[in-house]
This record gives structure tokens, C-alpha cells and sequence, in this order.
């Protein structure tokens, strides 16, 4: 009987613990990071699309303006 009372005094302890370290990585933002991953596909692609003039834009300002093909 004397084995059981410290198995569950161990466990206890171990669960504590375990809760304690949570609550502490939960506070310092680290699970912040999966919130903003979740949330990305939702972000606009405004960033990626290139602005006409920039270089690298010549050939599709060319297929999408036939006056940009004869500059």
C-alpha cells in the first residue's frame, strides 16, 4: 500500500509539472507562431504581384498592352 501512495504522489507531482511548463510556453507566445501559420492562406497576395515598370515585368506588360510591345 505504501508503493501506491507514492506512485500517485509522483504522478501528481509529474502532472504539475507538466501543467506548470504548459502555462509557462503558453505565456511567452510560443504556440503564436501556429496561430499565424493558420491564418496565412487567408493573407493577400498583393505582396507577390509585381508592380508594371519594375524589371522582369517587360514581357508580360508586352502580352498585356500591344502599345508596351512597341517601346
Amino acid at each position: 500500500m505504501d508503493v501506491i501512495i507514492v506512485l500517485v504522489l509522483i504522478s501528481l507531482v509529474l502532472v504539475a509539472l507538466g501543467l506548470l511548463f504548459f502555462f509557462s510556453r503558453l505565456y511567452s507566445g510560443d504556440f503564436e507562431h501556429g496561430e499565424r501559420l493558420s491564418l496565412l492562406p487567408l493573407a493577400d497576395d498583393e505582396a507577390m504581384i509585381e508592380q508594371p515598370g519594375e524589371p522582369g515585368t517587360a514581357d508580360r506588360d508586352a502580352e498585356t498592352d500591344p502599345a508596351a510591345a512597341v517601346k
